[in-house]
């Protein structure tokens, strides 16, 4: 009774490990068929898309000389008819332009294009440049005398002459002529006043630009009747003798007069009529 039971054990024990070797062994050759068919799947899948890609391919070399063709002859026709109607180049040109160019109301003025020549005017006023007056004066060009009197110093540019409120000798670049305080002082000659200044020796003093080179000194003056930057006829009234300075309190009321020529003394009696 003992030796069955265990015999029937031991049988039992092999059927239960055959059972689980079968189990294992059909468990492995599904894994193994179903993996065989994934992969022939994917490869089924695969063959599909380099199918369709050959196609497509295939497809846009037939398309790409008809695609050339028309291109081709789209340039041709542009090409007889430049903006002509129709064509897409010459459309989207003038639309660009169109859309660039603002629209103006009928009789309505571009605000850019009325207020253009107020700026081309100021421009031209800013970048003008300043035209100064010109005055001419040659050796054979003469002076009228300047005020009514006559010479008490003379030009002595070769020699000193006697002073007598300075009770010394030296030499005058310029005539010194006595006259009335009050009396008219006139343009030698045509010119522009240069300068007008306060000088120690002299007072007011006027330079008088004659053109090449010459100039006129008018001093002892007041009462000016002209300005820096006027164009002076000759003859014309500059203003009037004043007061002698303390340099020529022994002279009395004068006309100081000289000439220069690129400012080196001249004899204006050379010049006087």
């Amino acid at each position: 009774m003992m030796e069955n039971k265990e015999s029937k054990f031991k049988w039992n024990g092999k059927n239960n490990n055959l059972i689980f070797g079968l189990c294992l062994v059909a468990v492995t050759a599904f894994s193994i068929l179903f993996a065989a068919g994934q992969v022939k799947n994917a490869q089924k899948q695969r063959a599909g898309e380099q199918q369709e890609l050959e196609q497509t391919a295939k497809a846009g070399n037939q398309a790409a000389p008809q695609v050339d063709q028309a291109l081709q002859e789209a340039l041709d026709r542009s090409e007889e008819q430049p903006g002509a109607a129709g064509d897409p180049l010459a459309e989207a040109s003038s639309s660009d332009v169109d859309a660039r160019i603002p629209s103006q109301a009928e009789g309505e003025i571009d605000p850019q294009i009325q207020d253009q020549p107020v700026a081309e005017e100021a421009s031209a006023a800013v970048q003008t440049p300043e035209i100064l007056p010109t005055v001419t004066f040659s050796e054979e060009d003469t002076l009228n005398w300047p005020v009514a009197g006559s010479v008490v110093l003379d030009y002595s540019m070769d020699s000193s002459i006697y002073f007598p409120t300075l009770k010394q000798y030296k030499y005058n670049p310029a005539l010194v002529i006595g006259s009335d305080v009050g009396a008219q002082v006139v343009a030698a000659a045509r010119g522009v006043v240069e300068s007008i200044d306060i000088d120690e020796e002299t007072g007011t003093t006027l330079v008088m630009s004659l053109g090449d080179g010459y100039k006129l000194t008018y001093g002892q003056l007041k009462e000016l009747t002209v300005s820096e930057g006027q164009v002076v006829e000759q003859g014309e009234i500059l203003g009037y003798v004043s007061e002698p300075t303390k340099y020529y309190c022994m002279e009395g009321s004068n006309l100081y007069f000289s000439m220069t020529k690129d400012d080196l003394p001249v004899d204006p009696v050379i010049y006087l009529e």
